[in-house]
């Protein structure tokens, strides 16, 4: 995010719910019935698309890409040329590096079973999050990684550029350097 101060350049649809204290960097794009809680900052160039909920202390870099139906539970940082699909849903204390792409329906968890909550859960730059993943609390994902569609991540994946696939996520193999 620039260091220019924030204002309002768009002109959000009357349908939207946004506290006064939210921030917009320029250049910002919303679709209808969006809410926009306090404290939520949203940098440059930022696409944000219908019936998305970003609740308290949810910060979005420049550049990204926020599909519909995206829900922030709050306390989130969310990097540069972020891409958040259709559906997602971000637990509390979730931080994306830049450059990660989450495809649909993936979710976050925040509690576990007996209700301990998650200190943070770490998505590195450049990670791709499958469709319908479910990333457990208090996880690191490393940088390159790629998350398997339907995986279920319930420890650290720590091999860079590494494939993860199943339930519960493990190792596969390397991405190669073609990008396949």
């Amino acid at each position: 995010m620039t260091e220019q101060a924030w204002h309002h350049v768009y002109q959000f649809p009357q349908n939207c719910i946004i506290d006064p204290s939210a921030k917009f960097g320029k250049d910002c794009k919303m679709g209808h019935f969006c809410i926009i809680e306090e404290g939520v900052i949203i940098g440059e160039n930022v696409d944000i698309q219908n019936y998305v909920l970003l609740k308290k202390g949810t910060v979005i870099g420049d550049n990204c890409y926020i599909d519909s139906y995206v829900r922030s539970s709050g306390d989130n940082k969310i990097g540069n040329n972020c891409t958040i699909r259709f559906g997602t849903t971000l637990a509390r204390n979730v931080t994306l590096e830049d450059n990660v792409f989450i495809a649909p329906n993936v979710m976050t968890e925040y509690s576990n079973y007996n209700g301990n909550t998650s200190n943070q859960t770490l998505i590195k730059k450049d990670v791709f999050i499958g469709t319908a993943a479910v990333i457990s609390q208090s996880v690191m994902i490393e940088e390159g990684v790629v998350i398997g569609s339907q995986a279920y991540v319930a420890h650290d994946c720590t091999v860079k550029n590494g494939i993860y696939t199943g339930v519960p996520a493990r190792f596969l193999k390397m991405k190669n350097n073609e990008g396949n």
